[in-house]
Parts: C-alpha cells; sequence; structure tokens
C-alpha cells in the first residue's frame, strides 16, 4: 500500500516538472529569438552604415514651390535641406514678400517669381538666405494632392478659423485638398510670414508621421508620376544617384524632419528678411563635414 502511494504522488509530480520546462523553455526561446530578431535589424543597420552608406557629398537643398491658382493666393516657397548621412532634413517657409535689391531695384519674392519665374525666384532666395538650391519642384493641385496621398496625409492643429475644418484645438486629420487649403490660407493674423512658418511646419509633419520605409517606396514607385505632374529640373538620373540614400535616410532615420522660420522685420506689406538661418543651423546643416571629423 505505502509503495502504492508514492508511485502516484511521482507520476503527477513529474509531468508538472515536464510541463514546466517546456513552458520555461519556449519562454526562453521566444526572449532569444526577440533578441536575436534585434540583433538582425542592428547588423541590417550597421552593414547599411559601413557598406555603401550615404555620404556628406550627398547633401542637397531642393526649393518647393506650391502654385494654386484655383485658390486666388500668392504662392507658398519651402526650402527643403537634406542630410541623408544624418539622417535628417530642415524645412524653411519664405514669406512671398521678403523684399531685396535686385539690380540696384528692390523686388519683392512673389514679383519676382510671377513676372521673372522660377529661375528668378531661385536666385532671389539664394541672395536673401546666403545658401545655394541645387533643384527645385513646382507643384500644382494635383501634383500636391498625389505627393500627399503617398505620404498619407498629415494631423495638424490648425489656429485659424476656416471653412470645412474642424472647429478644434486639437489636432485634426487633413486631406491634401485641405493641407492645400491651409497652406495658401491669405489671413493669417501674422501675415505671410505667418503663413510661411506654418507652411515648413506642416510639411515637416508630413514627412515625420509617415511610415518611412513605405514612404521610400512610395517614392520610387510614383517618381515618373510626380514628375510628368509638376514642374521640375529633378531627373530621373538625379532620383537614380540619391535613390539609395533618400531610401537610408528614411527607412533608418527616426523623425527626421524639423523646420526653421526666417527672423525679420515686416510694415504689413513687406518683410524684409533680418537672418534666414542662425549660426547653429548653417553649422549643422550646410557646413561641410568630412567623414573623419564625423567619427
Amino acid at each position: 500500500m505505502a509503495n502504492r502511494k508514492k508511485g502516484s504522488i511521482a507520476i503527477p509530480f513529474l509531468l508538472t516538472f515536464l510541463i514546466a520546462l517546456l513552458l520555461i523553455g519556449g519562454f526562453v526561446m521566444y526572449i532569444y529569438k526577440s533578441l536575436d530578431m534585434n540583433k538582425e535589424e542592428e547588423i541590417d543597420e550597421m552593414l547599411a552604415t559601413e557598406f555603401n552608406s550615404a555620404t556628406y557629398e550627398d547633401s542637397h537643398t531642393i526649393l518647393f514651390v506650391l502654385d494654386v491658382p484655383e485658390e486666388r493666393c500668392t504662392t507658398t516657397f519651402v526650402v527643403m535641406r537634406s542630410v541623408p548621412k544624418e539622417k535628417k532634413l530642415l524645412l524653411t517657409g519664405v514669406p512671398t514678400n521678403s523684399i531685396a535689391l535686385i539690380d540696384g531695384k528692390q523686388e519683392n519674392l512673389q514679383n519676382v517669381y510671377t513676372n521673372m519665374g522660377i529661375s528668378a525666384a531661385e536666385n532671389f532666395i539664394e541672395e536673401v538666405s546666403g545658401i545655394e538650391i541645387d533643384r527645385y519642384m513646382m507643384l500644382g493641385q494635383d501634383a500636391f494632392m498625389k505627393l500627399s496621398d503617398i505620404m498619407g496625409g498629415v494631423s495638424y492643429g490648425v489656429t485659424v478659423d476656416i471653412p470645412g475644418f474642424q472647429d478644434t484645438d486639437k489636432e485634426q486629420y487633413l486631406t491634401g485638398k485641405q493641407t492645400i487649403k491651409l497652406l495658401t490660407y491669405p489671413m493669417f493674423s501674422g501675415g505671410e510670414f505667418e503663413r510661411a512658418s506654418m507652411a515648413g511646419s506642416v510639411m515637416s509633419a508630413m514627412i515625420n508621421q509617415s511610415d518611412g520605409p513605405n514612404l521610400a517606396k512610395g517614392f520610387e514607385r510614383n517618381f515618373n508620376t510626380i514628375v510628368n505632374m509638376t514642374r521640375t529640373n529633378i531627373t530621373a538620373a538625379d532620383y537614380k544617384k540619391l535613390a539609395y540614400q533618400i531610401d537610408f535616410m528614411l527607412t533608418y532615420g527616426t523623425a527626421i524632419s524639423h523646420f526653421s522660420t526666417v527672423k525679420g522685420t515686416s510694415d504689413g506689406t513687406y518683410f524684409l528678411i533680418d537672418e534666414f538661418y542662425s549660426d547653429e543651423i548653417i553649422y549643422e546643416y550646410f557646413t561641410a563635414k568630412s567623414e573623419d571629423k564625423a567619427k
């Protein structure tokens, strides 16, 4: 009787012990695989960084121009500085009523663009900013809506009362058409300076809120479509040259986009730029750096 009692206790004990081992073993394998997957991701990024990575020579500056006559509003100008090596972008809106002396005559950006075209506007911004612009892209309504679709729209806190927008102080999701209406809204209390600052902020938010890897694939799939919908001097060869670097930046970067505002004075009609970029921004985004110095 005694031996039978011991056996009846031992069998359930052994079963419990084996089940516990299986559970613990499964948990350990799960942790191991998770760590292993994280390690693989780190290795992938390290390999991308070390072999076929972006360099400081890949940095470039693009002038984006939103020109939507349907909205009966002045044009929107945003300068984008891209530094793929450090996985970061800087967007700066330029007030259309910015003034400068052109051939001894005072001109403002909107008039220069309207009367002399995109190349003259590009030269104007180079003059007032002190930086060199590599390429430009002019977007109409359809092109911007296509770009917005690729990026997935944007959630943004709209601080002005625009018909068709939610009456809320919180962020609200904006479609491409709504984003255009916001970017071209002519009645900001701060005038063109506020509109330009908001434009850089909105476009920066669009980039940061998008899914980086999917955005890179979207650009690759739709590059020809976008180019055909815009006026631009960006060529297929330009994109091919920087396709990997753009993919690298969007895939491995986190919250890569930032925006800045210009400093200046306004009399209500014209805006005189005192400082386009601070010394800190110039050093961080525009100063030539060698790979050796970065290490």
